[in-house]
């Protein structure tokens, strides 16, 4: 809606609260939510090699839930960097971290009885 500076300013305070939140090892970093939230960013202003250098890091993650193996398929920060060989490999190691994960759950539960 032509409120560049504005949005500058959101996103630049974004960058400095999730930078902190990794410093200083805040849950916001543990989780990664910081890393993907940077990767956003950076992707939304068209520094993709940031976005990605970032999105490595969320990569790490021992396992994905649903929720967020769908946000990655529509989250418009990303647009930027969607049909980027990087982002897919990325997009795909996150389903196959989830599956995985469904699959062991699938198995625990069925090994307890419960279905």
């Amino acid at each position: 809606v032509g409120m560049h500076e504005e949005a500058k300013l959101i996103f630049d305070h974004e960058v400095e609260v999730d930078k902190i939140s990794i410093n200083e090892n805040r849950i916001r970093a543990i989780n990664y939510e910081a890393h993907y939230d940077l990767a956003g960013v950076y992707s939304f202003r068209g520094e993709k090699d940031k976005a990605f250098e970032y999105l490595k890091q969320v990569e790490s993650k021992y396992s994905f839930p649903l929720w967020f193996v769908s946000l990655i398929k529509t989250d418009p920060l990303l647009d930027n960097i969607r049909d980027d060989p990087r982002f897919k490999a990325f997009q795909q190691q996150a389903e196959e971290k989830y599956q995985a994960e469904h699959e062991r759950v699938k198995a625990w539960l069925k090994e307890q009885g419960m279905l």
